[in-house]
């Protein structure tokens, strides 16, 4: 048994639409997406079961298409609306991630040049030691092996030094 059973005549039709849109009035009123889409359903119905198919009923028919569409368009704005939200969420955790990732890669550079200068200055140091050993030694063999593996570490060091002074 449908709700439009048994009107037969227009002002029976009128008045079943007067009832639907007062209903429809309530439900745009209400936070409640789901009473909206049931009532334009209803209204959706009407248009569909409404008799006989003259002018008068046209013009019924069009007042009850027009707020079935209306709430529709209701629940359509507030679901983009809703989605709008949920962009400039997502755009303003891309801008506060971003940042974040900003600040880790200038840390990680800070970190990185420190290292380097550390290790510039531990070579540097190095260098100097090995030079001021080197200088130390005297003419025998066993010195003069040590000697050159001083200066292959010394050069070592350099190019290691100037690699880093590069970066």
């Amino acid at each position: 048994m449908s709700e439009f059973d048994g009107i037969g005549d227009y002002e029976g039709w009128a008045d079943k639409l007067r009832e639907l849109l007062s209903d429809a009035a309530t439900a745009a009123k209400l936070d409640d997406q789901a009473a909206r889409l049931a009532l334009s359903e209803r209204l959706t119905k009407f248009v569909e079961t409404s008799y006989p198919n003259d002018a008068p009923m046209k013009a019924l028919d069009a007042i009850a298409a027009k707020a079935a569409i209306g709430l529709l368009e209701q629940n359509i704005a507030e679901r983009l609306k809703s989605i709008v939200a949920r962009n400039v969420e997502l755009a303003q955790l891309g801008k506060q991630f971003g940042q974040a990732a900003d600040g880790a890669k200038a840390t990680a550079a800070a970190i990185r040049l420190e290292r380097i200068g550390s290790a510039l200055t531990s070579l540097n140091d190095g260098i100097l030691k090995m030079k001021e050993l080197r200088d130390s030694l005297k003419s025998a063999v066993a010195d003069k092996d040590l000697a050159k593996a001083l200066d292959k570490a010394m050069e070592a060091a350099r190019t290691a030094r100037d690699l880093l002074e590069r970066k």
